[in-house]
């Protein structure tokens, strides 16, 4: 139910009920092996999110299970999780879940009267801290794959606008080169031509 929850995106309403009937006297209690163990995935943690009641239910089965049991549960089997999860948003609500599991942003009489023990409290953060960071470095790898991605299409619109600009520089050359050789012949012609009247002029002296 909790991967059912995680991965449909259910309605407010659907899971309002489901969170009813899971809680009612005696569920959690039943469940506790089922909710602990899944605890040990990052994929059921958007189950937890959406299932607010059973979530504060599980949180007291923590509470009370052994110390050695939740660090197995948490710092080593759902750490490696973590490290395979390809998934942010389960790595988001990991982080949430195991903070709420600390009962942080809540007054102790919002506890009910049951708080984490401390060992549970350092396995729960060590979860979110290793969550966080794998969701930021998955992040990190997305945007390295995107921008290459954008690199691997840019040459080829790059090498168009480089033959364009290359022939471009080419053909202002050769316009210069035509007005310069043009030029020049001109200015050879009119050396001619003064060379020329220079030579009559003196013959008719003569």
């Amino acid at each position: 139910l909790l991967l059912h929850v995680a991965q449909q995106d259910l309605g407010d309403e659907e899971r309002r009920i489901a969170d009813g009937m899971l809680c009612a006297s005696g569920n959690p209690k039943a469940l506790k092996g089922g909710l602990l163990k899944a605890l040990k995935l990052s994929e059921t943690h958007r189950g937890f999110l959406g299932l607010p009641a059973l979530m504060e239910e599980t949180r007291k089965l923590l509470a009370a299970a052994p110390a050695k049991g939740v660090s197995s549960y948490l710092e080593e089997a759902l750490c490696a999780d973590i490290d395979a999860c390809q998934d942010p948003r389960a790595l988001l609500a990991v982080a949430e879940v195991h903070q709420f599991m600390t009962g942080a942003g809540r007054l102790k009489k919002e506890l009910g009267g049951v708080d984490l023990p401390a060992p549970h409290k350092k396995s729960c953060r060590t979860v979110a801290n290793r969550a966080t960071k794998a969701f930021s470095e998955l992040e990190r790898r997305q945007r390295l794959a995107s921008m290459q991605q954008h690199q691997a299409q840019k040459p080829k619109v790059y090498e168009m606008e480089k033959d364009f600009r290359l022939e471009e520089r080419e053909e202002t050359e050769r316009k210069e080169a035509t007005l310069s050789m043009g030029m020049n012949e001109m200015f050879d012609k009119a050396m001619q031509i003064k060379n020329e009247k220079a030579t009559r002029a003196m013959a008719s002296r003569s």
